[in-house]
Order: structure tokens, then C-alpha cells, then sequence
């Protein structure tokens, strides 16, 4: 083979390298779904506090 197939080849390893590169999931996406999670689960838990309460007066 030619030096100019050797780098063509290398080129081409090089580019299905990055074509099967998947990027990583970032842990602070994962950590504000669970905060945003945890807010919002109190805040259904105090809102049907209050309602229960309101009934009941």
C-alpha cells in the first residue's frame, strides 16, 4: 500500500471513531429532574394538606 492509502485508512478509522462516539449524560440534568421532582411532590403533598383541612373546617 501507498503512504497516501495508509493515511486514507487512518482518516477513515479516525472518522467511524467519532461517527460511534456518544456524547455522556451530564449528572447535573439528572440532579435537577430530582430537585424539580422533590419540589413538586411537596408541594402536592401540602396542597392536599391544606384542601383536607379546608374541607373538614
Amino acid at each position: 500500500m501507498s503512504e497516501q492509502d495508509e493515511k486514507i485508512q487512518e482518516l477513515e478509522r479516525r472518522i467511524n471513531v467519532l461517527e460511534n462516539y456518544s456524547k455522556p449524560s451530564h449528572p447535573a440534568k439528572k440532579w435537577v429532574w430530582t430537585m424539580l421532582g422533590i419540589v413538586l411532590g411537596l408541594f402536592l403533598v401540602m396542597f392536599l394538606i391544606g384542601v383536607i383541612q379546608f374541607i373538614s373546617a
